[in-house]
């Protein structure tokens, strides 16, 4: 017991300095969220772990499919759709950390911003396929 603990402490310190501070990226790579996901996603922690490892899958294919597209673009069309990304990433991250702010000062406000950025990735990397 002790040892979730100590991770519970670290993934929740992330956002009690304030959840605007963190962004996708950090998400993805908290230590306390390292992979294989656990078997059964109930306690708020967990929920979070899962959605640690699903953010990391979709970014993954959300990646391969912008960089699929970048490929097949002339250097202006590469130069504006990387404009995009740059300022889809900050919306993403902008947005689902407001979702998450109606649960402040509760558990589920992690896990709400968590499952946002996994969403929003994942519909990002349609998106993306589509092009």
């Amino acid at each position: 017991m002790t040892f979730r603990f100590v991770p519970f402490i670290l993934a929740g310190s992330l956002f009690a300095t304030g959840t605007s501070a963190q962004t996708a990226g950090a998400f993805m790579q908290n230590p306390a969220f390292k992979d294989p996901a656990p078997a059964k996603c109930e306690t708020s922690f967990d929920m979070q772990h899962c959605a640690a490892h699903d953010l990391r899958v979709a970014d993954a294919q959300m990646s391969a499919r912008y960089t699929a597209l970048r490929s097949r673009l002339g250097l202006a069309a590469r130069q504006k759709l990387l404009a995009e990304q740059r300022q889809w990433l900050a919306d993403r991250d902008r947005g689902c950390v407001a979702k998450g702010k109606r649960y402040q000062g509760g558990t589920m406000g992690p896990v709400v911003v968590a499952q946002c950025w996994v969403d929003v990735t994942q519909a990002r990397a349609k998106a993306l396929a589509r092009r």
